[in-house]
């Protein structure tokens, strides 16, 4: 079974059935309690519309320019070695990979999360004010939405097993089954699940009971947190529309294995602010940049340390 047969046969798991959609006025510790017993919850209104429109536009350009050049390069017989080719999936790249001229869109969305009433919800998950944001395995992902089978899997098998959670953020708006987006079966089950050799979760996991099932729509600025044991997937319907967005993965500083420490961002809080107090990198990192941006000196402190790994 493939994901458009899945929602035209089983409509209802568009609707957020398990009541895991939150607004602001509804407190981090309620918002936690959810996510300890789901290991999924939508944050709505979690960003400005108008930041992440600019942001995707930036990124579209980036993708578009990109890919001129690449085509450019295999007229004239040569390819461009980026590591982030374009396929007829998309592309993945890291966050500080994506510029527009002299602007990082990453950047720009970190900035404003630790601005955002989402932030106060990760401390509450995370049990900890003193936290680091992981760029290693933070992902700005081109997704074009191709036909895809019903699967699953979970980042503590695919990602990284130390890392408790994921920040998902697409950059528009996502009407399944129009375009892409993300899915989940419920409840977290607090461990790794058998896999196929390819690392996936078999559909019949995911197709046991359509109860458990939750692909939701997000409007823009909505965000999904998902634990690192969620089972979840990415949809495809085949209609070939662009989705971008923006995947972080966020950790308790105390907790922060050194070999995911290149590079990495660390926010505490200063005068009741979240604001990034050290960027650590090792000396000639790809991604000095992106740690040396404007958008992220915005919610950066006037002492922050940068230290070399």
């Amino acid at each position: 079974m493939n994901f458009k047969e899945l929602v035209e046969s089983h409509p209802e798991i568009m609707r957020d059935r398990h009541a895991l959609s939150f607004s602001e006025q509804r407190g981090p510790a309620e918002i936690a309690a959810a996510f300890a017993r789901s290991g999924v919850v939508m944050l709505k209104g979690a960003l400005a519309p108008e930041t992440l429109a600019t942001c995707a536009e930036a990124f579209r350009r980036f993708v578009l320019h990109s890919s001129e050049a690449k085509d450019g390069l295999a007229r004239a017989g040569h390819r461009l070695q980026t590591g982030d080719d374009e396929t007829s999936a998309g592309s993945w790249h890291s966050p500080w990979a994506v510029r527009d001229h002299d602007r990082f869109p990453a950047a720009v969305i970190i900035s404003a999360l630790l601005k955002s009433w989402t932030w106060d919800v990760v401390e509450e998950i995370c049990g900890s004010s003193h936290l680091a944001i992981v760029l290693k395995f933070c992902t700005a992902r081109h997704g074009i939405d191709t036909p895809l089978g019903v699967g699953a899997h979970q980042d503590a098998k695919v990602v990284a097993p130390d890392l408790p959670l994921s920040i998902w953020i697409p950059l528009h708006q996502i009407v399944p089954p129009l375009n892409s987006g993300l899915g989940f079966v419920l409840p977290d089950p607090g461990r790794l699940l058998p896999t196929l050799p390819h690392n996936d979760v078999g559909p019949e996991y995911v197709l046991e009971d359509p109860a458990r099932l939750w692909i939701p729509p997000y409007a823009t600025g909505d965000l999904t947190i998902h634990s690192k044991f969620a089972p979840h997937f990415t949809t495809g319907y085949g209609t070939l529309s662009d989705r971008f967005s923006l995947e972080i993965r966020a950790t308790p500083r105390s907790a922060l294995p050194s070999m995911h420490e290149d590079p990495a961002i660390c926010v505490s809080r200063r005068n009741g602010i979240p604001t990034i107090v050290e960027a650590r990198s090792s000396a000639g990192s790809a991604a000095q940049g992106f740690l040396d941006s404007a958008e992220l000196g915005r919610s950066a402190s006037k002492d922050l340390r940068k230290v070399r790994i």
